[in-house]
Order: C-alpha cells, then structure tokens, then sequence
C-alpha cells in the first residue's frame, strides 16, 4: 500500500506560505549578519559586538551599524 499525498490545491500553497517566508527572513538575517561582522572586522571595529547587536535587534542594529561605522 502507497502512501498518497492528498492535492490540497491553494490551502496547500497558503500553509506553506508562513514556512517560505520564515525561511528567506533567516537567509537574510544570516547574510547580514555575516556582512556587518566582515565589514566590521575590516574596519578594525568589535566584529563580535556588532555581530550580537545585529542578531538581538535586526534590521535596526544594521540601521544603527551604519550609522556608527567609522
């Protein structure tokens, strides 16, 4: 006996809308991350702090990065 997954048409698409989403959220989140720790290790910065504040707070910790960057 096979297993069949049911068609679930345009209800399948929206219960894996929030997974989608959730998903480019954190691929950004993460490349940003790695883009202010670099950009703060070359700029003779506290890559590590940076790296924490952008991680707590998001965007606006790479907002107040780019402010505060030298």
């Amino acid at each position: 006996m096979l297993f069949t997954i049911p068609d679930l048409g345009a209800l399948g698409f929206l219960l894996f809308l929030p997974l989608i989403l959730a998903a480019v959220y954190w691929i950004i989140a993460l490349l940003l991350c790695i883009w202010v720790y670099k950009d703060a290790k070359k700029r003779d910065m506290n890559a590590a702090v940076w790296l924490l504040i952008v991680l707590v707070t998001g965007c606006i910790g790479c907002i107040i990065y780019l402010v505060v960057r030298d």
